[in-house]
């Protein structure tokens, strides 16, 4: 079977669980937690090797819900899983119309906070946000919700998305605030997480980010914050968090007149959604603030974005920030984009200080997809990447004068024909033809859900292929990637958005959205290969958002030699 032969996944598939064979070579699954993780700890990843009882802890990550832990069988074995179906989900969002205690505008300006959510089937049914005891009504797997704005702030800091039986497979969910004139700032609702990363803002003079920590839990918890800057770094500092409160903190505080930064946000007691606004010191309108999204811990090969950079007046090259927790990296930087992939002069080898910081300009084109591989330069035997690992995060000029938009890594693991997800949930692709997967990066029984562009706004898809070739489809639309390419495609323009599939890979993909061009004076990007007469994205004036997708599932896997899937979890 070739690429040609594939056929994209039905996307009004039902929530029930597929008919699965036993003998699929790979699979990846995400595991939902049986129960609360108790206060201080969380749930493991686990990866079942394919041989007799072989199992593997990974990465420590926490669970809301569904959780973002995953079980993954790398090869034919007697271990057989059996499907289970998803009965309940739950995903934390941040609140973009939150104003901080003693503060008289919100983070995001706006007339109101936007909720789109989407389920894995076509069940009409209603998904609980909380706060509030709002619903969503869901129509053929998608709804929406508007949060008025509330007069004084006495917005939480987080918003919870809950749904159960058959709107709980596939459930993810993105949430928008229309922003002052620069574009809508958006962000993903995902799972609580033990450990979250991010990288990027600068504290100097004129910039004020603000770091949210929200707790979702009715018992208080606690965090150790780490900070990586372009000067000595500091113990890490312990926060508190009352039951069901909200905590904002100037990211000044912790690394003062910083030019750009690196956040290690470990919790360590109950359950914590935290975020991050880059925004502006001077107050008034305009002020053009944006989300920071988390980004990949530490890896050795990174890819961020992909990106657009708005055609206009000549913008400053895109700002590449790197932090090396552990020990120094010097790290090659690539920069891919539809033609396919590059090294700029000066960035064959950049230099990164054990636990430090750097920024490095990155030429990005305008105009045009593009994307940025960073990879540690040092190898091991037989050719495997043994360089230290780093985090990063991609600023881009977003076409407003002194602001910059922020691209988070997806960690990029090479494999032997096939990889899902990896063990933080943040890639969005590879698969072979005879498995794992069909739902870009995640098992055939997965949704990769796209949301709709918001009105007034605009986007387009942005997929990424850094390894190996990619065939996608974006409902039902064909585009193939060369390795190295970058490819941008219009958003789906269904009411609730639309949904992707893919095989080869590993393939990444972003939804980026800003400000609409005015009229009669947009840019499209190039058509993508394979994709047939239909025209390129309309590009936006001014970006304003980079939002990651990956896969929801719909079943997990429960293996028959584990009776008790709590194990997992112990």
């Amino acid at each position: 079977m070739t690429p040609a032969d594939a056929r994209p996944p039905d996307p009004a598939a039902v929530s029930g669980p597929p008919a699965v064979s036993p003998t699929r070579s790979r699979r990846s699954r995400r595991l939902p937690a049986p129960g609360p993780a108790p206060a201080g700890r969380t749930p493991a990843t686990i990866r079942v090797r394919g041989r007799r009882g072989a199992a593997l802890v990974l990465l420590p990550l926490a669970v809301v819900g569904i959780g973002a832990a995953f079980l993954a069988d790398e090869g034919p074995g007697p271990v057989p899983l059996h499907d289970r179906p998803i009965v309940a989900a739950t995903l934390a969002c941040p609140d973009l119309g939150m104003t901080p205690p003693g503060a008289g505008d919100p983070l995001e300006p706006a007339g109101g906070v936007r909720l789109d959510v989407r389920t894995g089937g076509l069940a009409d049914g209603r998904v609980t946000v909380a706060p509030g005891d709002r619903e969503v009504r869901t129509a053929r797997g998608a709804g929406r919700l508007t949060l008025p704005p509330v007069e004084g702030g006495g917005r939480d800091g987080a918003l919870q998305v809950a749904a159960r039986d058959r709107l709980a497979p596939g459930l993810s969910a993105t949430v928008t605030a229309p922003g002052d004139g620069a574009g809508p700032a958006r962000a993903r609702c995902v799972p609580a997480s033990s450990r979250t990363w991010f990288v990027g803002p600068s504290t100097v003079a004129g910039r004020d980010p603000v770091v949210v920590f929200a707790n979702l839990s009715d018992q208080p918890s606690q965090a150790a914050v780490r900070v990586f800057a372009d000067g000595p770094a500091g113990p890490a500092r312990q926060v508190s968090v009352p039951a069901g409160g909200t905590l904002t903190r100037r990211l000044a505080a912790f690394a003062p007149e910083a030019t750009v930064t690196a956040l290690d946000v470990e919790v360590t007691a109950g359950r914590l959604l935290v975020w991050v606004s880059d925004r502006s010191s001077a107050a008034g309108p305009f002020a053009a603030s944006r989300f920071v999204p988390a980004t990949a811990p530490p890896a050795s090969r990174l890819l961020l974005g992909g990106v657009v950079v708005p055609v206009g007046p000549p913008a400053p090259a895109a700002t590449l920030a790197l932090a090396a927790p552990g020990r120094a990296a010097t790290v090659r930087v690539s920069v891919l984009t539809q033609a396919g992939s590059r090294v700029p002069v000066g960035l064959e080898a950049v230099r990164v200080p054990a636990g430090g910081a750097i920024a490095v300009p990155a030429p990005l084109p305008a105009g045009a997809a593009s994307a940025v591989l960073v990879e540690s330069t040092a190898t091991g035997a037989g050719g495997a990447a043994t360089g230290a690992p780093v985090v990063a995060g991609l600023g881009v000029a977003s076409g407003w004068p002194g602001v910059w938009t922020w691209a988070v890594a997806t960690r990029i693991q090479s494999s032997s024909g096939g990889q899902g997800l990896d063990a933080y949930g943040r890639g969005t692709g590879l698969s072979r033809l005879d498995g794992p997967t069909s739902g870009a990066g995640t098992a055939p029984d997965a949704v990769v859900a796209v949301p709709p562009t918001p009105p007034g706004a605009a986007g387009a898809v942005v997929l990424t292929a850094p390894l190996g070739p990619v065939t996608a489809w974006l409902d039902g639309a064909e585009v193939r990637l060369r390795p190295g390419s970058v490819a941008a495609l219009p958003v789906p323009t269904g009411p609730g958005g639309g949904s992707l599939s893919a095989v080869g890979g590993p393939l990444v993909a972003t939804v980026v959205s800003g400000a609409a061009p005015m009229p009669g004076a947009g840019v499209r990007a190039a058509p993508a290969a394979g994709a047939g007469p239909a025209a390129g994205a309309m590009l936006p004036r001014i970006l304003s958002a980079v939002v990651p997708l990956s896969g929801a599932a719909r079943v997990l896997d429960v293996p028959a030699v584990v009776a008790d899937p709590a194990v997992a979890y112990r």
